[in-house]
């Protein structure tokens, strides 16, 4: 009884959270494919493939998430790739991009502070604190814990406090979210699997493991 009853409030959980985005963010223009049987669709406006030639790569699959650090939804998400690198290792890489909704207030300053963490070569410890954070600082008092964040990791200090306020950095992130709009990108987390968006976000690790397998075929 108690595990169905957990069950249950993962799928609801999945359910409210799929995705976040605001009215905002919201494009009037939209070029759509409404096939509700689709998972994954190949676009052919944009060219995606562009983005992941500059960030990469010699992975067989590529995995680009544009993601904003106050998303739940896009917290949900950070075990499911995580296995994934687990499992492929390097046949499978993650690319991750910046696009900070206008509804989130601290979403900027979080992905400054991954940002700055990264020049540091520590992206991916700052990444997985500021996630597993998520709920504490989008009460409030960010920039303090992210800061606590970076001496927990043994970052230079003072060059992390430089960077986390830098005007480089928020045009690093913003440059993201341009990227993000240019290809369509409404709310979060948005995958593209080798250039293909992926239009349904798969809810477990076995139904997002079946695409993945899908690119290593071919």
């Amino acid at each position: 009884m108690k595990k169905g009853l957990h069950i249950s409030f993962l799928l609801a959980f999945f359910v409210m959270f799929v995705s976040c985005g605001d009215a905002k963010e919201a494009k009037t223009n939209q070029v759509a494919n409404n096939s509700a049987q689709t998972e994954v669709a190949s676009n052919t406006a944009t060219n995606v493939s562009e983005t992941i030639a500059q960030d990469t790569v010699k992975a067989e699959v590529v995995v680009v998430k544009f993601s904003d650090y106050q998303c739940p939804a896009c917290k949900y998400f950070v075990p499911i790739e995580e296995q994934l690198k687990k499992e492929f290792g390097g046949r499978v890489q993650i690319v991750y991009k910046n696009f900070p909704l206008t509804m989130h207030q601290f979403s900027q300053v979080a992905a400054r502070a991954a940002e700055a963490a990264k020049k540091q070569g520590k992206f991916d410890e700052m990444h997985e604190l500021i996630f597993t954070g998520q709920e504490q600082w989008s009460r409030g008092n960010a920039e303090a814990i992210f800061t606590g964040y970076a001496n927990s990791i043994g970052l230079n200090m003072d060059q992390f406090k430089k960077d986390l306020n830098s005007a480089e950095l928020q045009r690093l992130i913003m440059s993201d979210k341009r990227e993000g709009r240019d290809l369509g990108v409404e709310s979060t987390p948005t995958f593209y699997i080798n250039g293909d968006k992926v239009q349904s976000n798969p809810p477990t690790y076995p139904q997002f493991r079946a695409l993945v397998v899908q690119y290593l075929k071919k």
